[in-house]
């Protein structure tokens, strides 16, 4: 019996994922329980297991391949050990009385075909066609080594390619979508080099092609589904003065710990929207954007209201660090209510931020001005905050920070 293994799905807002690696391979015995595949989504690696034993089958998406949520993406043969395949010979059948005389066969003679002379070779007949359009000596170079045996139609375009591109030009062809043809045609008889390819580039105006990666693709996907929510900002400047941040404790880190503090008494800062329903947390569970290269994460800081500054400055140190060495689980990556987003640090003013799928808010802070004051832009979604518990939110937090006696005992306990 056969058992349809599916793209599982691991949180609530994913609705793809991809195939990194299978652990396992086709005709290998699985455990209840194995760990099959290593499947990427967003932004996160984690490991599918096996909720049956029996034998993997035939593996139906490949490593690199995305598919969506609940698609199979591998057979299981449910048993204990590989299935036993019996060979029957053939049972030898009697005709019937309308049998015993079989039909008139009429040969009809096919008309004659010109056939297409093919280079000599061992190699499948499109390879040899297309090493006889190409002038390609298909035999000798497979005796030299140079073509391999047997060879296909790839193997002949690849040949092709290295006849006439350096290994550079080669290299630099993999981001542009360039007509190989009407490239040979401007450079007839010349071996081109990546400076020649480079000049062709610039004088037809032909534009890099950049694969996005599976967190820039994630990032599209949930932030193409937060804008349509019905949202609203809110636009304020907060006396930031008083934070004494350093090296060790950043104003990042100070934002947190006191916006989690101050969500404990607003439970919808700490809700997510359920259709006819919603689901409020107990703790403060604060998303923190960190950029990697081009791409952009938002752990979690889960229970910030129960954490010293000294114990979330650690575990930011920990989470940048592993977004950095790609090692973000979905765990690291799941449970925020609401986000905060600092470019102040590079002397941006103000700005707007999109609020992460399934989140009640975001918080925008830009730069601190030679009194310590910065614009802060809080988005929120209207299904779950209104205006008038948001405007309250917002003042509760604007005191918080002019608190000496909570700022204090805070660095205190850093």
């Amino acid at each position: 019996m056969d058992y349809e293994i599916v793209m599982p799905q691991f949180s609530d807002t994913m609705e793809k994922g991809k195939v990194a690696k299978w652990l396992k391979k086709e005709g290998e015995f699985v455990e209840k329980g194995d760990v099959i595949a290593q499947i990427e989504a967003e932004k996160a690696l984690m490991e599918l297991q096996s909720f049956r034993r029996g034998v993997l089958k035939r593996i139906l998406v490949k490593e690199g391949e995305e598919v969506e949520v609940g698609k199979p993406i591998a057979l299981l043969e449910l048993g204990e050990t590989l299935p036993e395949v019996k060979l029957q010979a053939p049972k030898e059948e009697k005709p019937t009385l309308l049998e015993e005389k079989p039909p008139e066969v009429i040969k009809v003679k096919p008309p004659e075909e010109k056939r297409m002379e093919l280079a000599p070779g061992f190699a499948s007949p499109y390879a040899r066609l297309l090493a006889k359009e190409k002038e390609i000596d298909l035999y000798q170079l497979q005796k030299e080594e140079k073509i391999p045996s047997p060879a296909h139609a790839k193997d002949i375009e690849v040949f092709l390619r290295e006849r006439h591109f350096t290994p550079k030009a080669l290299e630099l062809l993999k981001d542009y979508s360039i007509d190989i043809q009407e490239l040979l045609k401007e450079f007839p008889n010349k071996k081109i080099d990546q400076d020649l390819l480079l000049t062709y580039i610039e004088k037809k105006n032909i534009p890099r092609k950049v694969p996005l990666s599976s967190v820039q693709k994630s990032l599209i996907s949930n932030l193409s589904k937060s804008f349509p929510i019905p949202h609203y900002h809110i636009y304020e400047v907060f006396d930031l003065s008083l934070i004494p941040w350093d090296k060790e404790i950043t104003l990042t880190h100070w934002l947190i710990k006191i916006v989690g503090d101050a969500m404990q008494f607003f439970e919808k800062l700490r809700a997510i929207y359920k259709e006819d329903h919603y689901l409020i947390y107990p703790s403060s569970n604060l998303g923190v954007a960190i950029a990697v290269g081009d791409d952009l994460y938002a752990p979690v800081v889960k229970e910030v209201n129960k954490k010293s500054l000294g114990e979330i400055a650690k575990e930011v140190r920990e989470l940048r660090k592993k977004a950095e060495e790609g090692r973000l689980t979905q765990e690291d990556l799941s449970g925020a209510t609401f986000t905060i987003s600092n470019l102040g640090m590079f002397g941006i003013r103000a700005f707007d931020a999109v609020i992460p799928y399934g989140q009640v808010g975001i918080m925008a802070v830009g730069m601190q001005d030679q009194e310590g004051k910065a614009h802060i832009t809080f988005t929120f979604d209207h299904r779950i905050v209104n205006g008038f518990h948001s405007a309250l939110f917002v003042k509760h937090l604007k005191e918080k920070f002019l608190d000496k006696n909570y700022l204090k005992m805070l660095k205190r306990e850093a």
